[in-house]
C-alpha cells in the first residue's frame, strides 16, 4: 500500500481555491478560519453571517481565539438549491475544492424542505 506523503498534499492546495458550504455554521467558520491562513478559501450560505451565539459562546479550538466574521469579499450569500446561482459563483471564482457543509438539520418539521436541501443541493453541489 503506497503511502500518503502529507507535505506533498499540502503543497499541492497551497494555491488552490476552496469553497466551503454552509459557512455560516459553527462548523463551516472554524474551517474557515483555520484554512484561510494557508489558502484561498471563499464561504457560501443562505444566511449572511455566523450566528451571534457562536461569535459570543464559541472559540475555534485549533487557535484558541475568537470565531471572527467573515470577509464581505469572500462570501456569497446564495441557496444550494438555486443551481445557476451556485453553478456561476463556482464558476466564477475558478473554485477548484469544495467541502461541503450546507444542510438543514432535524430540527426543521418540513420534511420536504429538508429534502429539498438535503438532496437537491448536493446534487447541485456535486454537478457544479
Amino acid at each position: 500500500m503506497a503511502e500518503i506523503n502529507s507535505n506533498r498534499i499540502e503543497s499541492s492546495l497551497d494555491q488552490q481555491r476552496i469553497l466551503i458550504t454552509g459557512v455560516s455554521g459553527l462548523i463551516g467558520r472554524i474551517l474557515f478560519n483555520y484554512l484561510t491562513t494557508k489558502y484561498q478559501v471563499f464561504g457560501l450560505d443562505q444566511h449572511t453571517n455566523i450566528s451571534p451565539k457562536y461569535q459570543l459562546e464559541y472559540r475555534d479550538p485549533i487557535e484558541a481565539k475568537p470565531i471572527l466574521p467573515l470577509p464581505l469579499d469572500k462570501f456569497f450569500q446564495c441557496d444550494i438549491t438555486d443551481r445557476i446561482k451556485l453553478h456561476k459563483i463556482i464558476q466564477e471564482q475558478k473554485i477548484e475544492i469544495i467541502i461541503h457543509l450546507a444542510a438543514i438539520g432535524e430540527t426543521d418539521p418540513d420534511i420536504e424542505k429538508i429534502s429539498r436541501v438535503n438532496i437537491e443541493g448536493t446534487k447541485n453541489v456535486f454537478e457544479a
